[in-house]
């Protein structure tokens, strides 16, 4: 698994890297270009030539190194090894939306998409948009098999406390982020791709308020739970 994730990844950076040194020359060092969007595509936030470039490359190989050793330093990384699909899921997911981001600032910087044109503008967005929900389809898909460990997953005191909790606060989790993720999908499919995004984040926010007192509730019924007996707490 590890491995697996290892080459996938390194395939992901080398084509971001590549893409950097095909735009490097296009961008002025000393220049500003658009680093971030609001909600209605208008820019709201610049950065140098060097973070446009290198950045997102940078991330993505730092963040795939800390995935690959987290079952290493995890006191539970056996069951993250038994969690392979979930976890390589996971794991390239993030590294997906990393990639698309970077593509989306160096395309519009070299100005071969240009956000701000609405010939460009709105494709690119529902594009991004539609990946985006995709992702958290698959990885709602697979939430549910994420066996208990200290790094991945919806991790509470309870959920950390309780196997059961975690298991079952993970299957109701993973429904969620699946419907967040198919509602976004469908919302930048027909309507405009901004309200992709609110139903993203609004997805997100439902998720953690109702995965947090769910994951209690089943910790609190659970005979085999872990909790502070008497004689501890003197």
């Amino acid at each position: 698994m590890i491995r697996k994730g290892l080459m996938i990844s390194g395939l992901l950076v080398t084509v971001m890297l590549g893409l950097s040194l095909w735009a490097m020359p296009h961008l002025p060092v000393d220049g500003q270009f658009a680093s971030h969007w609001n909600i209605n595509g208008q820019v709201d936030g610049t950065s140098s030539q060097a973070v446009i470039l290198w950045l997102m490359p940078a991330l993505g190989a730092a963040m795939a190194a800390l995935i690959a050793i987290l079952p290493r330093i995890d006191p539970r990384g056996r069951n993250l090894l038994r969690s392979s699909t979930a976890y390589l899921v996971i794991w390239i997911g993030a590294l997906l939306i990393l990639a698309a981001g970077h593509a989306v600032m160096v395309l519009n910087a070299t100005k071969i998409f240009d956000l701000a044109d609405v010939s460009h503008g709105p494709g690119l967005l529902r594009w991004m948009s539609l990946l985006t929900g995709g992702l958290f389809t698959a990885m709602g898909a697979v939430m549910g098999k994420i066996r208990p460990n200290w790094f991945v997953g919806v991790r509470t005191p309870w959920t950390l406390s309780s196997d059961l909790s975690w298991d079952k606060t993970h299957r109701l989790a993973g429904w969620l982020f699946m419907l967040t993720g198919i509602a976004t999908f469908f919302t930048a499919l027909v309507l405009i791709p901004r309200w992709a995004l609110v139903v993203l984040i609004g997805g997100i926010a439902l998720t953690i308020l109702i995965a947090l007192p769910y994951s209690w509730l089943v910790w609190k019924n659970d005979p085999a739970r872990e909790t502070l007996i008497p004689e501890d707490a003197d």
